[in-house]
């Protein structure tokens, strides 16, 4: 394994209290488009030297899908890169799969298992660390770590095997700004229509205001539900049962509107569920996207395919409106902010992609197979770097949503 120390004398991460991590893929043209990354990322690769990946056999597991086995080929493999709806109104998802060289899934599947290797580890100086994709061309996958002690390469290099590491040792990171975005610039709904409220708009607590999500589904019982994200309602809110039948609302002709009740917080995904009241139905909706429906969404393997191509997401803030960016990384683990470290986290764009308001946020893509008429989602959108030298904003993929709560968009 190669690991490779930056150190970053700008910045130390807070401490955190908890890092339990608890323990699938999008073309946008052709199977076989092959594409390089830009080698000025951060983090260094070599081309792939493994042997013996010619063939293989893998099996992703679904939630509620199924098992997609696939056998490759002599050069190509079968991923599945998103769960979406067959019709717009269908309560199932089906799989969505294409063709990827399988040295290049076969590389990523290594480093997702070493990535769980670290997080089982348990580090206390471990601040984050993602799956960094190969490109089609040099498929290896890297991992890259920030962490407040150069001590931790050493345990790094026990559990990672062949992958290369890029370790960034922060210093003196300061304390996340405390702002209240000014609600009257928000972008507020357009209409009210109590039967269709979209996300990208504008929502409220009694402690701060977000961005509304599109409809989030309970995958068991089809059940929609409005959400954003879990710190919206306060940073005490760290509890799945302490805001518990708190009202959300949104704004309409410049006055607030009670659409619903909180009934379960994520404190480790950073999001909330919020059952509807009254008449008002979330809709799979981005107001303002072009297209705006929401027809399902990537998997992990699917966002890692994007990463490969260079593939962009974007997204539609009630604060900042529309941004977009490439993808820097997968499968992440964040301790930046909060009480507790967050696993399943999509890191993306730039900080400019994310302002405060637009926490709840999702970030989206144009779904392939129907590019006009729908996107598939990333995942939601919670916070953005703020210290010098950090230049990303985060938050909890789909897929991770799907797999761990049963929750999907």
């Amino acid at each position: 394994m190669t690991v490779r120390i930056r150190n970053s004398n700008v910045y130390t991460a807070p401490s955190r209290n908890d890092f339990d991590v608890p323990t699938e893929d999008s073309p946008d043209d052709s199977a076989s488009e092959s594409s390089s990354i830009d080698d000025g990322r951060t983090v260094s690769r070599r081309r792939l030297l493994r042997t013996g990946i010619n063939t293989g056999i893998a099996a992703t597991l679904v939630w509620g899908v199924g098992a997609a086995n696939y056998v490759s080929s002599d050069d190509l493999g079968t991923i599945t890169y998103a769960l979406a709806r067959p019709e717009p109104d269908a309560d199932s998802l089906e799989r969505r799969t294409k063709s990827v060289p399988v040295a290049w899934h076969e590389s990523l599947r290594l480093a997702f298992d070493a990535q769980d290797a670290i997080h089982d580890l348990g580090l206390s100086p471990l601040v984050s660390s993602f799956v960094v994709p190969g490109s089609y061309d040099e498929p290896e996958a890297s991992i890259s770590v920030d962490a407040t002690e150069e001590t931790v390469a050493e345990r790094l290099e026990e559990v990672t095997s062949d992958i290369p590491v890029d370790v960034n040792v922060l210093d003196n990171l300061p304390e996340m700004p405390d702002e209240e975005p000014d609600t009257d610039q928000a972008y507020q709904v357009s209409e009210l229509e109590p039967e269709r409220v979209p996300g990208g708009v504008v929502c409220e607590t009694d402690h701060g205001s977000g961005t509304l999500t599109p409809a989030l589904f309970d995958a068991e019982t089809g059940s929609r539900y409005f959400a954003t994200s879990n710190h919206v309602f306060g940073e005490e809110g760290t509890l799945e049962e302490q805001h518990r039948s708190e009202p959300l609302a949104i704004r309409y002709e410049d006055a607030a509107r009670q659409i619903g009740e909180v009934t379960r917080g994520y404190p480790a995904a950073d999001l909330v569920q919020v059952e509807p009241v009254d008449d008002f139905r979330p809709a799979t909706e981005v107001e303002r996207a072009d297209p705006a429906r929401v027809i399902g969404q990537f998997t992990r393997d699917g966002l890692a395919d994007l990463m490969a191509r260079d593939g962009a997401l974007e997204k539609i803030g009630a604060f900042s409106d529309r941004t977009a960016g490439e993808i820097e990384g997968v499968n992440a683990v964040t301790c930046y902010a909060g009480e507790i470290c967050k696993p399943g986290q999509l890191v993306w764009g730039d900080e400019d992609s994310l302002t405060d308001g637009d926490s709840g946020s999702a970030n989206f893509r144009r779904d392939p197979e129907n590019p006009d008429d729908y996107v598939l989602v990333g995942g939601i959108n919670n916070a953005r770097t703020w210290w010098p030298g950090g230049d990303f904003t985060w938050g909890t993929a789909a897929y991770h949503l799907l797999e761990e709560y049963g929750l999907h968009f």
